[in-house]
Parts: C-alpha cells; structure tokens; sequence
C-alpha cells in the first residue's frame, strides 16, 4: 500500500504514543503489541486492528475453560481495546464504543481476578466518578493507595500496579478522576482548576469505608503532578508517588496533545486552556509536598527529563522521601515495569506502615 506523508507521520505519531514498551506495560503481550506496529506500519487502521485483535481474544476467552487462562485473556482484550480508543482524541461516538467494550472485557477479567475486583461509582458535581477497587486478600491490611494516570492512560491500564499494591498487603483503587475515562465518557466529569477536589472523593468514599485507613497516592505521567497537587490540598493522604509528572504544563504546539487536553478540560480555546494550566502549577514555595514522597524518573524519558520532577521535594523533608532514577527509563519506566511496581509497592507498605507509629 503506497502511504501518502501524512499518512506516514500520522502512523509515526501513534507509534511513538503507544511504543511496544508502554502496550506490555498495559497488559498486551509483546508479541501482539509488535503485530500491531508492523501492521499498521503497513497502512491499516490503527483502531481496526486493535479491535480485531479484542475480538480474537473475546472468543478464546469464551471458549476457555480454565480460569486463570481466561483471565488473561479477557484482559489481554481491554489491553488491546484500551490502545485501540487512544486512536481519538475527541470524545466522539467510536471512542465512546471502543471504550465502552473495554470496560465490558474488563468487568469479565474482574470476575476471575486473584484479587477480588469491585466497580466504584460515586456522584460528584453534576455527574459521577468511577474506579476499580482492588481488595488485598491479607489479612491485616495495611492501607489503600489510589492509582491515576494522565490525559490517555487511565485507570484499567494499571492493573499490576494494583496486583502488586494488594501482594504488599494494600488494598488499590484504579480511579478516572475529573477528564478522565470513564468519569469523562460517562459521568460526564470534565476537569477544572478545582480537579483536586475530585480525586479528593475517592478518599472520602475510602474513608466512609474504613474509617481511619492510611491513604496514598500514586499519579503517572500528567497524572504525577495532580497527584502531587491533590497531596498538598489534602492532607489525609499520607504518601505520594509521582511516576513522570511535569511540575507545571504548558500548551503544547503539537494538534495532538492540544487536542488531548481540550478533551479533558472541555476547553477548545487555547487562551483560555493557557490560563487553566497556568493554575495546576505545582508551587513548593507556597505549597510544599510534605508527606513522604516518592520521584520515579527515567533517564530515557522524552517528555519529563531527568531531574525536571526534583522540584517536588524541595521544602520536603521526610526521611522517606527520595528520586529513584533508572538510567535507561522510558516515559513512566515503561520499560522496567515489574521492577517498578515492587520498588514503588514496597516503598508505600513501608510509608503507610511510618505514617501509623
């Protein structure tokens, strides 16, 4: 198939979005997630291909006897679909359907889950918030950390974060807060300048749970500086980790990113998005993180660069409170995953476990 250019960059956009790294950090097996780049790489549909993908491993799933083999491959199904509905950034009628089944493939994962998995809802504002909440099967529990992505990662992407959370013997919610997935696509939750508030609702319903529960918080990539943001404003949460975030954002000039954030705010007028950013600045002079605090950053990352997420501790001096730096890291440490999730699960049992002496 001869691809005109901008067919080719619109193919090189996607793939830099979605590298091979960050889809088997998702949950997609690398032989499925190199698949998908050498055929689209070919000229088919990025969307088409990962739903026909989701499809294929539907009917395996159906077909399975065996839990545990069809556990993963109903999750293997929301991984694909979950890369599939990133194809948009506009929350039109396909994204709405790629993401509905998504959440349709992941509700069945959740039936044959190791961990036992509820669906939260709650309303906020004019419309309502949803999650995933992970139940550890220990049997003292020793906290609950909340879980969040960006402006395209969003809560079921993280499942083995939350696996690892509930092996340290942490309960873990996967959480859309305001502008993301599902509170996005269905609650019909947009994010403000008041977006902390938001993620400040899943503490509450904790909380309302488990009176008393120690709470953490971990953000990923733009999700790090609302998670560092959300730390400051509430003080119940007593440690945060901040995986990738930018301390302040500016309005990128690239149409995608533009259109990504006019997504989750419901703002299409840069001027106007200028000044919603401007304000989600992180401030350590007037507003210092205080709880312990944990930096991941990556040396290979393109969009944080090493040493630009040091600013979150200054005024911090928690003894538990430091940078962990993987020299070869991509964007969020895609590419040590697992070694992630243990340093980062370990590190919020021994924090929560301090913050309770």
């Amino acid at each position: 198939m001869n691809l005109s250019e901008d067919q080719l960059k619109q193919i090189d956009a996607l793939c830099r979005a979605m590298p091979i790294t960050r889809m088997v950090d998702y949950g997609m097996s690398r032989e499925a997630a190199e698949l998908t780049h050498r055929i689209v790489r070919e000229g088919r549909a990025w969307d088409i291909v990962l739903e026909e993908l989701a499809q294929q491993q539907e009917a395996k799933a159906h077909d399975e006897q065996e839990s545990a083999a069809a556990r993963e491959l109903w999750h293997a199904a929301a991984a694909s679909l979950i890369f599939a509905q990133m194809a948009f950034n506009a929350d039109g009628e396909r994204k709405r359907n790629l993401y509905r089944k998504m959440t349709r493939c992941f509700t069945r994962f959740a039936a044959f889950s190791e961990f036992p998995v509820s669906r939260i809802e709650m309303p906020y504002r004019r419309g309502r918030l949803f999650g995933w909440h992970f139940h550890t099967n220990a049997a003292a529990v020793a906290g609950s950390v909340i879980v969040f992505g960006g402006m395209s990662g969003w809560s079921t992407a993280y499942r083995s974060m939350a696996e690892a959370a509930c092996r340290r013997g942490l309960d873990c919610l996967l959480v859309d807060g305001p502008g993301q997935g599902d509170s996005r696509l269905e609650g019909g939750i947009r994010a403000d300048t008041d977006l902390t508030s938001g993620f400040s609702r899943f503490v509450d319903w904790i909380q309302e749970r488990t009176p008393g529960r120690r709470i953490g918080l971990w953000g990923n990539s733009y999700g790090g500086l609302l998670a560092a943001l959300t730390a400051t404003r509430d003080r119940r949460i007593e440690a945060c980790c901040i995986n990738g975030g930018p301390m302040l954002t500016q309005l990128p000039p690239f149409r995608t990113a533009q259109e990504q954030f006019s997504a989750m705010f419901g703002e299409s007028d840069p001027a106007a998005l200028t000044a919603i950013l401007s304000a989600l600045a992180f401030d350590s002079q007037h507003a210092p993180l205080v709880c312990p605090t944990l930096v991941l950053e990556g040396g290979a990352d393109p969009l944080v660069p090493p040493g630009a997420q040091r600013g979150f501790l200054v005024g911090n001096s928690h003894p538990l409170s430091r940078v962990e730096t993987w020299l070869d890291g991509e964007h969020t440490i895609y590419n040590h995953s697992a070694e992630r999730n243990a340093l980062t699960t370990a590190w919020f049992a021994e924090a929560l476990a301090t913050s309770a002496r």
